[in-house]
């Protein structure tokens, strides 16, 4: 990723909910598997891809204008 696109990502990450942040760093950014992922949240595996899922069309919507 070129270091223009990382930091625009990396500042919309920074306004994405607080609880769809947690699940997007914790998978995508520091690659942890779901089942650790879930154990730190305390939360169960289908709400962290519920969040998940929230949190990178939250990020798409929000780089769209950027990528285009």
């Amino acid at each position: 990723m070129n270091s223009e696109l990382s930091r625009e990502t990396t500042s919309k990450i920074a306004l994405i909910h607080e609880d769809l942040r947690a699940a997007v760093v914790l998978l995508d950014v520091q690659g942890m598997s779901s089942t650790e992922a879930s154990k730190i949240l305390d939360i169960s595996i289908s709400a962290l891809k519920a969040r998940l899922h929230r949190g990178r069309v939250a990020l798409r919507d929000m780089l769209g204008e950027y990528l285009k």
